[in-house]
Protein backbone atom coordinates (compact mmCIF):
# COMPACT_ATOMS: atom_id res chain seq x y z
CA UNK A 1 0.00 0.00 0.00
CA UNK A 2 1.13 2.86 -1.09
CA UNK A 3 -0.04 5.83 1.15
CA UNK A 4 0.58 9.43 -0.25
CA UNK A 5 1.46 12.35 2.04
CA UNK A 6 0.74 15.38 0.77
CA UNK A 7 3.62 18.29 2.04
CA UNK A 8 1.73 21.11 3.36
CA UNK A 9 3.79 23.83 2.82
CA UNK A 10 4.42 25.97 6.27
CA UNK A 11 2.37 29.29 6.45
CA UNK A 12 5.13 30.56 8.53
CA UNK A 13 7.81 31.72 5.76
CA UNK A 14 5.17 33.50 4.32
CA UNK A 15 3.81 34.97 7.26
CA UNK A 16 7.34 36.27 8.21
CA UNK A 17 7.88 37.87 4.65
CA UNK A 18 4.33 39.68 4.99
CA UNK A 19 5.57 41.01 8.70
CA UNK A 20 8.88 41.84 7.01
CA UNK A 21 7.22 44.01 4.37
CA UNK A 22 4.67 45.61 6.57
CA UNK A 23 8.16 46.24 8.79
CA UNK A 24 10.32 47.58 6.10
CA UNK A 25 6.84 49.93 5.59
CA UNK A 26 6.31 51.18 8.76
CA UNK A 27 10.48 51.79 9.21
CA UNK A 28 10.66 53.68 5.81
CA UNK A 29 7.24 55.81 6.77
CA UNK A 30 9.04 56.01 10.49
CA UNK A 31 11.96 57.85 9.04
CA UNK A 32 10.20 60.14 6.60
CA UNK A 33 7.89 61.55 9.41
CA UNK A 34 11.13 61.84 11.40
CA UNK A 35 13.29 63.84 8.78
CA UNK A 36 9.93 65.99 8.35
CA UNK A 37 9.51 66.94 11.61
CA UNK A 38 12.74 67.70 12.22
CA UNK A 39 12.35 70.20 9.27
CA UNK A 40 9.35 71.89 11.07
CA UNK A 41 10.99 71.79 14.45
CA UNK A 42 13.71 73.71 12.42
CA UNK A 43 11.78 76.09 10.43
CA UNK A 44 9.77 77.02 13.70
CA UNK A 45 12.79 77.50 15.71
CA UNK A 46 14.40 79.82 13.20
CA UNK A 47 10.77 81.89 12.57
CA UNK A 48 10.20 81.97 16.58
CA UNK A 49 14.01 83.85 16.72
CA UNK A 50 13.58 86.68 14.06
CA UNK A 51 11.98 89.56 15.50
CA UNK A 52 8.79 90.68 14.89
CA UNK A 53 7.66 92.98 11.75
CA UNK A 54 5.89 95.85 12.64
CA UNK A 55 4.25 97.45 10.42
CA UNK A 56 2.94 101.28 11.17
CA UNK A 57 -0.18 102.49 9.07
CA UNK A 58 -1.00 105.88 8.13
CA UNK A 59 -5.00 106.72 8.32
CA UNK A 60 -5.69 105.77 4.96
CA UNK A 61 -3.35 103.00 5.62
CA UNK A 62 -0.87 102.98 3.98
CA UNK A 63 2.74 101.97 5.28
CA UNK A 64 4.35 104.61 7.27
CA UNK A 65 8.00 104.79 6.24
CA UNK A 66 10.15 104.97 9.39
CA UNK A 67 12.28 108.41 8.99
CA UNK A 68 14.96 109.89 11.38
CA UNK A 69 12.78 112.35 14.17
CA UNK A 70 12.11 115.63 12.84
CA UNK A 71 14.08 118.42 14.23
CA UNK A 72 12.39 120.92 16.70
CA UNK A 73 13.29 123.80 14.71
CA UNK A 74 10.99 122.10 11.55
CA UNK A 75 7.95 121.24 14.63
CA UNK A 76 8.17 124.45 15.82
CA UNK A 77 7.48 125.89 12.53
CA UNK A 78 5.01 123.81 11.98
CA UNK A 79 2.68 124.44 15.28
CA UNK A 80 3.13 128.55 14.29
CA UNK A 81 2.18 127.69 10.62
CA UNK A 82 -1.15 126.15 12.12
CA UNK A 83 -1.64 128.59 14.79
CA UNK A 84 -1.49 131.81 12.47
CA UNK A 85 -3.80 129.27 9.63
CA UNK A 86 -6.24 129.59 12.51
CA UNK A 87 -5.76 133.02 13.61
CA UNK A 88 -5.13 134.80 10.92
CA UNK A 89 -6.81 133.93 8.27
CA UNK A 90 -11.26 134.38 8.70
CA UNK A 91 -14.07 135.52 6.91
CA UNK A 92 -16.67 137.57 8.98
CA UNK A 93 -18.98 134.38 9.26
CA UNK A 94 -15.78 132.04 10.61
CA UNK A 95 -14.02 134.69 12.33
CA UNK A 96 -15.18 133.58 15.87
CA UNK A 97 -14.64 130.24 14.99
CA UNK A 98 -11.47 130.36 13.76
CA UNK A 99 -9.93 132.48 16.95
CA UNK A 100 -11.80 129.77 18.98
CA UNK A 101 -9.96 127.45 17.55
CA UNK A 102 -6.45 129.11 17.73
CA UNK A 103 -6.72 128.84 21.55
CA UNK A 104 -5.81 125.53 21.63
CA UNK A 105 -2.02 126.79 20.83
CA UNK A 106 -2.51 129.65 23.97
CA UNK A 107 -1.27 128.60 27.20
CA UNK A 108 -3.80 128.66 30.25
CA UNK A 109 -2.27 131.58 32.05
CA UNK A 110 -2.05 133.40 28.92
CA UNK A 111 -5.82 133.15 27.69
CA UNK A 112 -7.81 135.77 29.21
CA UNK A 113 -5.07 138.24 27.46
CA UNK A 114 -5.93 136.27 24.42
CA UNK A 115 -9.35 136.32 24.71
CA UNK A 116 -9.05 140.53 24.83
CA UNK A 117 -7.48 141.05 21.92
CA UNK A 118 -9.20 138.74 19.99
CA UNK A 119 -12.29 140.22 20.94
CA UNK A 120 -11.93 143.53 19.66
CA UNK A 121 -11.01 141.71 16.04
CA UNK A 122 -14.61 139.23 15.90
CA UNK A 123 -16.17 142.22 16.94
CA UNK A 124 -14.94 144.49 14.02
CA UNK A 125 -14.48 141.98 11.69
CA UNK A 126 -18.45 140.86 11.70
CA UNK A 127 -19.38 144.33 12.24
CA UNK A 128 -17.58 145.67 8.84
CA UNK A 129 -17.86 142.55 7.06
CA UNK A 130 -13.36 142.48 7.52
CA UNK A 131 -11.48 139.28 6.11
CA UNK A 132 -8.09 138.30 6.28
CA UNK A 133 -5.82 135.89 4.34
CA UNK A 134 -1.95 135.85 5.55
CA UNK A 135 0.64 133.95 3.17
CA UNK A 136 3.82 133.63 5.91
CA UNK A 137 6.83 133.27 3.58
CA UNK A 138 9.73 132.70 5.85
CA UNK A 139 10.14 131.55 9.73
CA UNK A 140 12.81 131.88 12.01
CA UNK A 141 12.93 130.18 14.93
CA UNK A 142 15.11 132.25 17.83
CA UNK A 143 16.03 129.22 20.16
CA UNK A 144 17.57 131.14 22.56
CA UNK A 145 14.85 133.96 22.92
CA UNK A 146 12.08 131.04 22.52
CA UNK A 147 10.59 133.42 19.56
CA UNK A 148 9.63 133.03 15.87
CA UNK A 149 9.83 136.16 13.60
CA UNK A 150 7.01 135.63 10.35
CA UNK A 151 7.08 137.55 7.55
CA UNK A 152 5.50 137.10 4.48
CA UNK A 153 1.79 139.05 3.15
CA UNK A 154 -1.52 139.67 4.65
CA UNK A 155 -4.41 140.51 2.31
CA UNK A 156 -7.43 142.16 4.17
CA UNK A 157 -11.06 143.01 2.70
CA UNK A 158 -13.05 145.93 4.13
CA UNK A 159 -16.69 145.14 2.69
CA UNK A 160 -15.15 143.95 -0.69
CA UNK A 161 -12.12 146.09 -0.73
CA UNK A 162 -8.71 144.50 -0.99
CA UNK A 163 -5.92 145.80 0.32
CA UNK A 164 -2.36 143.88 0.42
CA UNK A 165 0.38 144.49 2.94
CA UNK A 166 3.67 143.00 4.54
CA UNK A 167 3.20 140.85 7.73
CA UNK A 168 5.71 141.11 10.20
CA UNK A 169 4.92 139.07 13.67
CA UNK A 170 7.10 137.65 16.31
CA UNK A 171 5.58 135.32 18.58
CA UNK A 172 7.22 134.14 21.47
CA UNK A 173 6.06 130.45 22.62
CA UNK A 174 7.14 127.69 25.08
CA UNK A 175 6.08 123.94 25.26
CA UNK A 176 3.69 121.77 27.01
CA UNK A 177 1.14 119.23 26.82
CA UNK A 178 0.20 117.84 23.52
CA UNK A 179 -3.02 117.20 22.68
CA UNK A 180 -4.92 116.17 19.64
CA UNK A 181 -5.70 119.67 18.04
CA UNK A 182 -2.50 120.92 19.44
CA UNK A 183 -0.01 117.69 18.29
CA UNK A 184 3.12 119.69 18.74
CA UNK A 185 2.33 120.53 22.10
CA UNK A 186 3.99 124.56 21.36
CA UNK A 187 2.48 126.93 22.70
CA UNK A 188 1.95 130.99 22.13
CA UNK A 189 2.69 132.75 25.02
CA UNK A 190 2.94 136.25 23.20
CA UNK A 191 2.70 138.41 19.95
CA UNK A 192 4.07 141.62 18.73
CA UNK A 193 3.53 142.59 15.56
CA UNK A 194 5.21 145.79 13.48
Amino acid sequence: MESKNKIVPSSLPKMLADLSHSNQFLKVFSLCLIGLCSLVILLVTVIGNKEPVVLTLTPSAGVLETTSPPKPESEIQAAVKAYIEKRYKWEPNTVVQRLQEAEAFVLPGSMKAYQAAVANIARFSTEKLVSQRVYPEKLNVNFEKRTVSITGDRITAIQGIKAAGDLRLEVSFESGPRSKVNPWGIYITKEKED
